[in-house]
């Protein structure tokens, strides 16, 4: 399951973007279409064919992860602020873009070179499974997780208060699906709980979070459009 795991989750992705490109031609929320696009190319990097032939290209060395770890930090800043804005919540916008947000992203990033930059990571190894894990590579881990768990941490409230909120149904189940994905993601952090020999586990919970995330940010559209299209026809 999990080895088929991550390939269904780029589909669905890639999926969704690709039912954002009319909007995006016509000019219509391009950014809800820029942050499919750069969650679809995150989960493809990821992957272990994809991420062995990309590292490969660049030395061998992970080079590959460095590069997924600050695209996955892009992604969820502006993925943040996105839905931060949308659920009407001044405070988690404030939080993700305010001086405290923009210092927990420069201390996060500057860890995550440090971290890289002092550990052996020769070898071609998706997630860096394959390394010889010790403090260093540990605490690059825990950076890769700590940035995503933040913006979630900042959304979670907002979405909360929608999914329990009289709000249309399609709005609350997809307002759902987004909570159980960044919940997901929140549980992340308990990752040094899990010992190597249930490693599964973590890439079940990785890729959920991802697929649930996706699928609550889609159906908040499809709810979005469907009630602008309901509005129009009782016009």
């Amino acid at each position: 399951m999990t080895a088929v795991l991550p390939w269904v989750t780029l589909a669905v992705c890639l999926a969704i973007t690709l039912a954002r490109v009319p909007s995006a031609v016509r000019g219509e929320n391009r950014e809800v279409f820029y942050i499919f696009s750069l969650i679809s190319l995150s989960i493809f990097i990821s992957i272990e064919a994809p991420y062995l032939i990309i590292d490969g290209w660049l030395g061998g060395m992970n080079i590959g992860n460095l590069i997924l770890r600050f695209l996955l930090y892009g992604t969820f800043y502006f993925m943040g602020i996105r839905i931060a804005t949308a659920f009407g919540s001044a405070s988690a916008v404030r939080a993700i873009r305010g001086p405290l947000g923009i210092a927990a992203a420069a201390i996060i990033g500057a860890f995550t070179i440090y971290f890289f930059v002092i550990t052996d990571t020769q070898g071609s190894s998706a997630g860096m499974s394959g390394l010889k894990w010790g403090p260093s590579l540990d605490g690059y881990a825990a950076m890769g997780r700590l940035y995503p768990g933040f913006v979630a941490a900042c959304l979670v409230p907002a979405i909360w208060r929608t999914v329990v909120s009289t709000a249309p149904v399609l709005l609350r189940v997809a307002s759902g699906f987004l909570l159980l994905g960044l919940s997901l993601l929140l549980s992340s952090q308990l990752f040094p709980l899990i010992p190597f020999s249930e490693a599964w586990l973590r890439v079940l919970i990785n890729y959920s979070a991802a697929l649930f995330t996706c699928l609550g940010l889609a159906g908040i559209w499809f709810s979005k459009s469907f009630a602008r299209r309901k509005q129009r026809l009782s016009a």
